[in-house]
């Protein structure tokens, strides 16, 4: 995941884009876990326009954008924060909050216990 700052942030807001950022301290530990998940989501669907960013070095964007805890994961839709994603329940979820950015919203994970046969 590539790490942004204010100014990347204020670049892509000016030109419109629609991304994910990932907003993030060092030390705290629910971003760690949060980090490792969007991760595995990464290696799911590269595609994803996801960024990271550390809180501490973004003050600009963290009091425009109102943040009211880390981990937070701001989805910005053609310049405009559309949603503030605080609670990181899993991959799939995460997943399904953030493929409408690639045009993928259709697709999800399939465990095998989806399929009945497959279940003893």
């Amino acid at each position: 995941m590539q790490e942004w700052n204010d100014d990347q942030i204020k670049q892509a807001l000016i030109e419109k884009q629609s991304f994910a950022v990932f907003f993030h301290t060092p030390f705290c530990g629910t971003c760690k876990v949060a980090g490792r998940m969007l991760d595995v989501a990464l290696t799911i669907e590269p595609e994803l326009p996801l960024k990271a960013c550390n809180a501490n070095y973004a003050g600009a964007s963290v009091q425009k954008w109102k943040i009211s805890s880390i981990p937070c994961i701001v989805v910005v839709e053609k310049g405009i924060a559309a949603r503030f994603i605080y609670a990181v329940k899993s991959v799939d979820y995460l997943l399904a909050e953030l493929r409408h950015l690639t045009g993928m919203q259709h697709l999800r994970i399939v465990a095998s216990s989806d399929f009945p046969e497959n279940t003893p």
